[in-house]
């Protein structure tokens, strides 16, 4: 699948970095990628675990999530 990023943002908990990456694919439909990498020790690789989300399911996504986070304010 060859992409294109279209806009990239990066934050960091403790020992943990996720991206949320806007991407558009060789069809020219557009998604959302948030990855999560995160260190385990030292000399070791980083994990890294990544969802996409289409057009589609990030309305769903969002409103799920928005959810939950009222649940822990």
């Amino acid at each position: 699948m060859a992409k294109s990023n279209l806009k990239s943002s990066t934050f960091r908990i403790g020992k943990r970095t996720f991206f949320f990456d806007v991407n558009v694919a060789s069809n020219d439909s557009k998604y959302l990628r948030v990855t999560e990498s995160r260190f385990l020790e030292e000399g070791k690789d980083r994990i890294r675990n990544s969802v996409v989300l289409f057009p589609e399911d990030v309305v769903d996504f969002q409103k799920n999530l928005g959810k939950m986070v009222t649940l822990i304010k």
